[in-house]
Formats: structure tokens, sequence, C-alpha cells
């Protein structure tokens, strides 16, 4: 009886999802339904109360802090102009060129729809200029913005929720996800230029009618300010990376343990952003003060949004433990092996992604659910699976927001463009369903 009700229950959620609920009442009150029906009301809040603290709470607040503080000193619109100019008087790397320098923005702008309102009125005449429809810039602008450029980052909020919900090493999963994050985007992005390759306008649009909100701030006119700015974006992912090989100005990150609940290595992570956040400060110069309200309102936001979000999504994987459902599941899945294992890792990020156009609730839902902490003294193959299958979700869930014509950043993409999603769409399946193939590909061979 309580698997039963426990479907009727998944199946209202996914309703809800379709239906553009909330993600978080949603996963919320789904956790309730199923305590409720295990005989265990309170195992939502017990959750929740664990989740609240997490050791993945610090990086991410960290993390949009530092996000906020870059969009209020104008260095994501500086990093913006350096990524475009190289492609603006070159007609074949517009299109290409335009989708790769908002992948690579993404790695520094944590949201997709921001990132797509960075870049956006930028890219668009440029598109325009060279002959490409609205609804074809429109999905390049999508695919380029959503790829999963944010799993770039070392500091990836994705990665750093489901490596705390799992136990296993963030720097681990990012490893796992890099190579194979790049090929899949690759592939995505030659398949949509080669497709589109001679697009044509069907009604004329003058690119001149476009003015550009990506500008350089006023007062400057692209001189070492204005570089240092576009560099400071950079800055965490160097040290970060920097810290991870050993590099002797960056090693010293991760020199210190903490004796508090936050792991060395997160510990790197947060150090990093924090270094980020002082040098924008101190090129602020005095706008310093304006920048650093900036930075509490940021973590603010995390909190409110991408940690509500995680701490949901542990709740909704709660229940559907004590209901006995994943149980039941991971028991289907074992007799598969490692493969099945990885089937499921794509399967249920990517499916609820495209129903709530959300990467990161379906991302940590899964791990919640199926990827529970590893015991003490865990074989390294058992490890290895696990990071596998965590990076799988990570690409999954990025592919199924993509793909979905409620997420954010298809919304604002087609909006700014003036076309509708469902028209946008079809040109951007392709393209993804080659680029998800690739990275599932690339990832078999890796692990």
């Amino acid at each position: 009886m309580t698997l039963a009700g426990s479907v009727v229950v998944l199946a209202a959620l996914i309703v809800a999802l379709a239906r553009r609920a909330e993600p978080r009442l949603a996963l919320l009150a789904a956790a309730l339904a199923l305590g409720a029906l295990a005989g265990r009301p309170f195992v939502a809040a017990d959750a929740f109360a664990r989740g609240m603290v997490a050791p993945m709470v610090a990086p991410i607040c960290a993390a949009m802090a530092f996000a906020a503080v870059l969009s209020e000193a104008g260095c994501d619109r500086a990093l913006v102009d350096l990524l475009l100019k190289p492609i603006r008087r070159v007609g074949a790397a517009v299109l290409p060129g335009g989708m790769i320098a908002a992948f690579l923005l993404n790695a520094a702008i944590p949201s997709q729809a921001s990132t797509a309102a960075a870049i956006g009125p930028v890219l668009a005449p440029l598109w325009f200029a060279a002959g490409y429809r609205p609804d074809i810039a429109a999905a390049a602008l999508i695919l380029g913005s959503s790829l999963g450029g944010d799993l770039l980052s070392p500091a990836a909020q994705d990665v750093l929720a489901v490596a705390g919900v799992s136990s296993l090493d963030a720097a681990s999963i990012h490893q796992r996800i890099l190579l194979p994050l790049l090929c899949g985007a690759a592939a995505a992005i030659a398949a949509f230029s080669l497709t589109h390759a001679r697009s044509s306008l069907t009604r004329r649009v003058d690119p001149n009618s476009w003015v550009s909100e990506v500008v350089t701030p006023p007062g400057e006119t692209g001189g070492m300010t204005h570089l240092l700015r576009a560099l400071a974006v950079l800055l965490p992912i160097g040290l970060i990376v920097g810290a991870r090989m050993n590099w002797a100005p960056a090693a010293w990150l991760t020199a210190t343990a903490t004796d508090g609940p936050i792991p060395p290595g997160t510990l790197t992570v947060v150090r990093a952003l924090l270094i980020g956040i002082v040098v924008v400060l101190i090129l602020s110069g005095r706008s310093a003060p304006r920048v650093f309200r900036a930075a509490f309102e940021g973590m603010g936001s995390a909190y409110g949004g991408i940690i509500g979000l995680t701490i949901s999504a542990q709740c909704f994987g709660a229940g559907l433990q004590a209901a006995g459902v994943s149980g039941e599941i991971a028991r289907a899945v074992a007799g598969a092996g490692p493969l099945g294992a990885l089937v499921l890792s794509v399967l249920f990020p990517l499916s609820l992604a495209l129903l709530s156009g959300s990467g990161s609730g379906p991302i940590l839902t899964y791990a919640q659910t199926f990827l529970a902490p590893l015991p003490a003294g865990a074989s390294t193959e058992l490890v290895s699976q696990g990071v596998t299958a965590a990076a799988g979700a990570c690409v999954a869930g990025a592919v199924g927001r993509t793909a979905s014509p409620v997420a954010a950043v298809v919304i604002y993409s087609c909006g700014l463009l003036g076309v509708s999603p469902l028209l946008v769409l079809r040109s951007v399946l392709g393209p993804l369903a080659i680029g998800l193939v690739t990275a599932l590909g690339a990832l078999l061979l890796l692990r």
C-alpha cells in the first residue's frame, strides 16, 4: 500500500512540475506526503534541519556573493567585451564563436538566464548582421548559455551540492565531468553551426536597432582597469585549479585544514572566492561600499534560491527513502550493474529537468535519493561508480534544462528575440541529443 501511495505522490509531483509549480513547494509537499505514508511524518523536517547547516552552504553562498559582486562592479560586462572582440569581424566565426563565448561566460556567471541576459544583447545584432534568423539566434543563445558551462568551474554549485549530500569528493566529480562536458559541448555547437551555416533572414532585422546593454562602464574606454575587471572574473577559478595542481602561488589555499564541518577541499573554494571578492572591491575604487553590499545580497539570494532548492530536494529524497521507493529502484538497478546505474543517473534528472525547467533540483533529488553517503572504507571501484553517476547526473540535468520550454533561460532568450519557445526548441533538440550522446560516450570511456 505504501508503494502504491508513493506512486500516486510521484505522479502528482510530475504533474505539478509540468504545470510550472514552485519546485521547492512541490518537493516539500511530496516529501511530507511520502513521510506520512511511511508513518514517519517528521522525516522531511529532520532532513530540512540537516540541510540548513550542511557543508555545501558556505561555498554556494560564497559563489553567489562573488557573482553578485561581479555584476555590480561591471566585471561580467568587461568579460563579455573581452570574449567577443576576436569574433566581431570574422563572419564565419560569429555563430560558433558567440556560442563558445556564452558557454565560457556561464563558468563565471552561475545562472544561465543571467548569462543570456549579459551576452544576448551583444550577440543578437552580430548574428543578425551575419544573416541569421531570430529563431536561430535564440536557439544559439540558449545552447551557448545553458549547455553546462557552469560545470567548468571548480566551484560549480551543482557539483558542490551533490558532493555535500553524497559524501563524494567534489574535486573528483569535477575532474570526471570536465572532458566529457567539453566533448559534448563541442559536438553540440559544431552540429548546430554546420546545420545553420547557410541560414538567412526571413524578415529584415536592422542590427542598429539593437542597443547593447553590455557597455563599457562610465568613464572607461577599455583601458587597463577594464581588462583587470574582466580577468578578475577568472581569478577564483585559476586559484582553485592552481591549488589542486600544487602550483606554488596557490598551494597555500589548501595548507590549513578546518576544525569545523567544512571539508578542506571546500575551504579552498571559499577562500578563492573571497580573494576574488577582495580583488574586485579594490578595482571598484570609490564604488567599493556599494559593491560590498551586493555580496551579502548575493548570499541571501543563494540561501533563498539555490540552497532552498537543495534542501527541498534533500527532503524529497528522505521521503522516498522512508517510503521504500528508492530502495526498490536501487535493487532493480543493482541487477543491471554499473551501466544500469549510469542510465538511471541520466534518465532521472534528464526527465525531471525537462518537466521542471530546472537543472539543479533534479540533479540534487537524484543525488539525495540514489547516491547515499558511502560507507567508511568503501572500495575504490564503488567510489568511482558514484563519481561517474554524479557526473552523468550533472550533465543530464543541464541537457534537460536546456530542452525545457519552461526553463528561465529559454523563456528569456525567446522573449529577447521575440520568437516562440516551441519553434526555437526544434532547432535545439538535435544538437542537444548529439552533445549528450558524445558526453556520455566520453564518460563511459573515462570511468
